[in-house]
């Protein structure tokens, strides 16, 4: 027993004042009980057979959102993330390369006609930790004010619950002005030219692997017949390892779904976990996965147009790029 603290879909529950009751394994059916008091405990939904209130119920907001997803320091973002650039490592080879291509077109567009393309996925919440470093360098050196970064997302028909929470932090941690789009990709993308005119270039997530992404270059315009604007690809030259090795190197927050043995995220109906990461009946890390080829084996066949970058690519040329 205890006092309810929070919870969340899956039944992950914060108890206070929780006081545990053990029975005598050898006698279950003895009355006899012994009670510890055991204070604040986390209990994982997997391990909860019953919630039951004994003096009813009342929606609280959850206490632990506001610090979980607090803003970060930029500065401190920026710094780690340029020392971890000028590292002669492979990885700090590809990360100063990303945030080259980045300030380029900072420089080229301005910071104000440039917006991210988010939609949770690992490559572009990756990106959008490269941008905000930049960024913050960029406005440094210049001083300027740091702005909301305007982000596009363009939402699933039936998105995961997890995605749609970790957008919503990462909103809060990056400072974005997120702008909702419902599909097609086309028509979200002609609705966001129509609102946000000032936008000239938009920072994708695509890598050379991805489906239809392998003639790309790091300023690639859209075709002639999808909205103009010049989509620019930090990332192109990374593999799945070097998004994961970043990642954990840098400390960027990722979604959960991840851990749970997810390595291509799409709509709910069209993926599944990675079955190469299934191993003695529980699903390993995303990361885990040996063999990067094997990253979208969690995707049936009708979510090929739509990687982890942030804007999917349509079936024969991309106009514009979740994994």
């Amino acid at each position: 027993t205890g006092v309810l603290k929070g919870f969340d879909q899956l039944l992950n529950i914060v108890l206070d004042e929780a006081v545990e009751t053990m029975h005598d394994p050898e006698n279950p059916d003895s009355s006899e009980v012994q009670q510890r008091s055991v204070g604040l405990v986390v209990l994982r939904g997997p391990s909860i057979i019953l919630v039951s209130p004994t003096d009813g119920s009342e929606e609280i907001e959850n206490p632990f959102v506001q610090a979980d997803s607090a803003e970060l320091d930029f500065a401190s973002l920026s710094e780690a993330t340029y020392r971890l650039a000028d590292q002669a490592t492979p990885l700090g080879c590809k990360v100063a390369a990303a945030l080259g291509v980045i300030e380029e077109a900072v420089e080229r567009y301005g910071a104000e006609h440039v917006a991210l393309s988010f939609n949770g996925g690992k490559d572009c919440t990756a990106l959008m930790h490269l941008v905000r470093a930049a960024l913050h360098r960029h406005e440094t050196r210049h001083g300027i004010a740091s702005r909301p970064l305007v982000s596009l997302y363009v939402l699933y028909k039936r998105s995961f619950y997890e995605i749609d929470e970790f957008v919503k932090q990462s909103v809060r941690r990056y400072r974005l002005d997120l702008v909702e789009k419902s599909g097609p990709m086309k028509s979200g993308l002609e609705s966001f030219k129509a609102d946000h005119s000032q936008i000239k270039a938009i920072f994708v997530g695509t890598r050379k692997d991805d489906p239809y992404s392998s003639q790309l270059s790091s300023f690639s315009p859209t075709d002639s017949d999808w909205p103009q604007f010049m989509r620019v690809n930090p990332v192109l030259d990374w593999t799945f390892e070097d998004i994961w090795r970043y990642i954990h190197e840098d400390g960027v927050p990722y979604c959960c779904l991840y851990d749970q043995g997810y390595t291509s995220l799409g709509a709910v109906d069209t993926t599944t976990k990675n079955p190469a990461l299934l191993k003695d009946g529980k699903y390993q890390p995303a990361w885990s996965l040996a063999e990067g080829c094997l990253e979208r084996s969690g995707r049936s066949s009708t979510s090929s147009s739509s990687p982890a970058s942030g804007l999917p690519v349509p079936e024969k040329e991309p106009g514009l790029e979740r994994e």
